[in-house]
């Protein structure tokens, strides 16, 4: 074997998981994974602990990505059609151990991993895809900050932190009649809600809305009372939370319960997309805002998937006639990344695929993927969902939209 054919094969030997039978770390050769067919990705997710729910919904995502992509025969590579097969482990949604389980992955061979839920676990996860030179497909960990650290290896298929809070507060502006003047900001305390918090406070400054209040909350927390004792008295047009699931219910809830009926209504980023949202609050959720990273009406269309409105029937086939929510979405288009990528590089040597994803520009059923230089899609844009009658409704933006904005919110 000469140098050139040794170096190729072993860098390509490092890509997947090994085959049945090997032992070890790197004993998987690249041509007998094309041969068993299989195209072996990691991903360690919340599985339990705090952000569970969410992860669940990305595992989802992904079982249906693989599932539609296998039952249609695979991934083509060269004159092979490679099975995806998906390897999960549980982060317990722990930034640690998020790491620790891809290094774990790395040891058994695995260079291509499908990112964890949440920016936290995605950030520590991304520190060691880049040191040990495999590539993952980000789903979820939307924090700008995990951007400005020049990883090369990480590619994030969601729009960026930044435009969460800050398309509300867009929508609104373009939407609302009457137009609020005022508004308050409730964010929790780790780096994504700060992120989302940040770029929502500069758009309402450049939109000319004066900012009455920016109280933070512990991350997770169920009890933002005291947040929203602060800012009663002050009386805003609009209440803005950049929060996940638990303090997203609490700041509906305990409003209620303080008597806060903001003029405007309410607007929350991640939580109100989540069923559970609604669920749990039943009326109190009805004409909140929230922010979406994909609806049915999504511009764009794959192979593999098809149009938005096509991944929205076939999900609910797979799942007992339950529509996705944008978890979901954004799951499946990560691992659909990964699939155009191995086959228009022809190749599963991680550096080709690497390269390939770097230069993409290519529509799917979650939109356009397309990476900046640091890995971020910037070119897909945020949409806007009012919930009523316990369902989400697409309102912004206009040539998207379900439906209008009800405005008013509260009491609408």
């Amino acid at each position: 074997m000469n140098s050139r054919t040794l170096a190729g094969g072993l860098a390509v030997a490092l890509i997947t998981v090994m085959v049945a039978g090997c032992g070890s770390k790197g004993e998987a050769t690249p041509d007998a994974n094309v041969e068993t067919g299989t195209l072996s990705l990691g991903a360690s997710l919340s599985l339990t602990g705090s952000l569970a729910r969410e992860g669940v919904l990305t595992k989802e995502g992904y079982e249906l990505c693989a599932k539609v992509i296998n039952d249609k025969g695979g991934v083509p590579v060269g004159n092979k059609k490679l099975k995806l097969d998906i390897q999960y482990q549980d982060d317990t949604s722990k930034p640690d151990t998020a790491a620790q389980l891809v290094d774990q992955f790395n040891d058994k061979g695995l260079k291509f991993i499908l990112g964890p839920y949440s920016s936290a676990t995605t950030e520590a996860a991304a520190a060691v895809i880049e040191r040990n030179n495999q590539v993952m497909i980000d789903s979820s960990g939307a924090d700008d900050k995990i951007f400005t650290k020049g990883y090369q290896r990480t590619f994030a298929v969601l729009a960026p932190a930044s435009q969460y809070a800050a398309s509300m507060v867009q929508a609104i502006y373009d939407l609302a009649n009457p137009r609020p003047t005022t508004v308050a900001f409730i964010s929790a305390d780790d780096g994504f809600s700060k992120t989302a918090t940040k770029g929502a406070v500069e758009k309402a400054r450049a939109l000319g809305f004066q900012i009455l209040a920016e109280e933070y909350v512990p991350n997770g927390t169920s009890d933002v009372s005291s947040a929203l004792t602060k800012i009663k008295p002050k009386n805003p047009d609009v209440i803005i939370g950049s929060v996940h699931l638990a303090e997203g219910v609490a700041i509906i809830k305990q409003a209620a319960e303080l008597g806060i009926k903001p003029k405007g209504g309410f607007a929350e980023t991640v939580a109100p997309p989540v069923p559970d949202f609604a669920k749990t609050l039943g009326g109190l959720a009805e004409n909140v805002l929230g922010s979406t990273q994909w609806t049915k009406k999504t511009a764009g269309e794959d192979k593999w998937f098809g149009t938005a409105a096509d991944y929205n029937a076939t999900f609910m086939a797979q799942y007992n006639n339950r529509e996705p929510q944008y978890h979901n979405a954004q799951a499946t288009a990560a691992c659909l990344t990964f699939a155009l990528a191995v086959e228009k590089a022809g190749s599963l040597d991680p550096e080709k695929v690497r390269d390939t994803v770097s230069k993409f520009d290519e529509q799917s059923f979650f939109g356009v993927l397309k990476f900046n230089a640091a890995g971020q899609n910037v070119s897909k844009p945020m949409a806007v969902i009012q919930v009523r009658n316990g369902k989400q409704i697409a309102v912004w933006p206009k040539d998207s939209a379900e439906a209008d904005l009800k405005w008013p919110a509260v009491g609408a």
